[in-house]
């Protein structure tokens, strides 16, 4: 008999805390005392969010946490041919000069001084360098088949040419 005359206080404190948190978020107003109105829903959509967003940052901290290790790709080529395919490449390329653009140049008469930089990425690609106007230019060379592709990405205020 003592179970039950508490069983229905129990609700009453759970529901008092309810209503309280109601009336903290959104209180009841107006003649109607509604307080499921458009303030309620954007209040709640917020807090939801807020908390949703709290989850996914720490689940994918959590997750995606440890380290992963890429496997080395051994070259199978030394530097001297890499630096060849790109001289090949600059030899039969001709662009507009950075002086006069109705001017004509060759790519390789540009870089012929320059000291290129030729670097193994370990994913089987190699990275050429070099510095022409201050400017870094660089190309991208597949190990295996030495295809060549250049770097897109000159961002500068310098005048730059098309190697």
């Amino acid at each position: 008999m003592i179970a039950q005359a508490t069983q229905p206080q129990t609700y009453l404190v759970q529901t008092v805390i309810i209503v309280s948190l109601l009336d903290t978020i959104a209180p009841s107003r107006g003649s109607g005392r509604n307080r499921f109105g458009p303030v309620f829903f954007a209040k709640t959509a917020f807090f939801v969010s807020v908390v949703v967003a709290g989850i996914f940052g720490v689940t994918s901290f959590v997750l995606f946490d440890g380290d992963r290790e890429l496997p080395v790709i051994p070259a199978t080529r030394i530097e001297s041919e890499i630096l060849n395919t790109v001289k090949e490449f600059l030899i039969s390329s001709d662009v507009e000069s950075l002086d006069d653009r109705s001017v004509i140049v060759n790519c390789w008469r540009e870089f012929e001084d320059i000291e290129f930089n030729v670097e193994y990425l370990e994913q089987g690609s190699w990275r050429v360098d070099a510095f022409y106007n201050l400017v870094r230019y660089y190309w991208r060379v597949d190990d295996l088949t030495l295809e060549l592709t250049q770097g897109k990405s000159n961002r500068t205020t310098n005048p730059t040419i098309r190697c």
